[in-house]
């Protein structure tokens, strides 16, 4: 409803006077001194106020914020963790280890067991797995991965295919390569015979010293090309009895 100015006649002083409903009078100070109508305040401009935007100590922030740094840590261990797999995985898969009992390889069956803790027991199903050419029985004793070579019921070596012990430095998983330059078995001279175990896919290299009449033999895998079994003679004369090139 639009005001209205009514005239009442002039005042004392013979002037005019306004006179505006008590109702309307919430108008007054606007635009006109309280002349301004209701459907002009539809005109006036509007003022939007700016979003609130959360302060350093409001709490969804500060939460946002720890949110993301856990993230970024739980993040970073697994990373961790799977990188500490993968090396212990490529450890095992090409990497060798072991004792080096060198010292005890020359020693009865009954020191072995007394210097390293072993029990030994017959085991002739190793036999086919150790590399010789006997013209006599062959028997096996067997320990904790370690196996005592008896020939004609004569001790005459030590054979293992376990990770667990090294013999002249050597290991079980080294490379070829490797197991060459770290030999320090003394040798005169060598030799090969191809193909004698593990179906056919091996390769072994019997190295002897003439004047101490002993010898070691390492069994190289065709696939891997790594050490799969070792065994060093005490006589290697009786362990390579039936091979026509080995010197007498």
């Amino acid at each position: 409803m639009a005001l209205e100015l009514k005239n009442t006649g002039e005042n004392p002083e013979g002037e005019e006077q306004l006179n505006i409903p008590d109702d309307e009078s919430k108008f007054r100070g606007g635009y006109g001194n309280g002349k301004v109508s209701a459907d002009q305040l539809n005109d006036l401009p509007t003022y939007t106020a700016p979003p609130v935007m959360p302060t350093s100590s409001g709490g969804s922030t500060r939460s946002g914020a720890s949110n993301g740094v856990v993230s970024k840590i739980i993040a970073a261990v697994v990373i961790v963790a799977v990188i500490l797999v993968f090396v212990k995985l490529a450890m095992t898969i090409t990497g060798s280890g072991g004792k080096d009992i060198t010292p005890e390889l020359t020693k009865t069956e009954d020191e072995i067991a007394s210097d390293l803790g072993i029990t030994f027991s017959e085991n002739n199903d190793r036999v086919g797995k150790i590399p010789q050419y006997a013209k006599s029985k062959v028997t096996v004793n067997s320990g904790d991965e370690l196996h005592i070579v008896y020939i004609g019921g004569k001790q005459v070596g030590v054979n293992t295919d376990s990770r667990k012990y090294r013999f002249f430095d050597v290991g079980i998983n080294d490379s070829e390569k490797d197991a060459l330059k770290k030999m320090t078995y003394t040798y005169d001279d060598s030799m090969v015979v191809l193909n004698d175990l593990m179906g056919g896919n091996s390769t072994t290299y019997f190295y002897y010293n003439n004047k101490d009449k002993d010898g070691l033999v390492l069994t190289i895998s065709e696939k891997s090309g790594r050490v799969v079994s070792m065994t060093y003679y005490t006589d290697f004369k009786k362990a390579t009895a039936n091979l026509e090139s080995t010197d007498d």
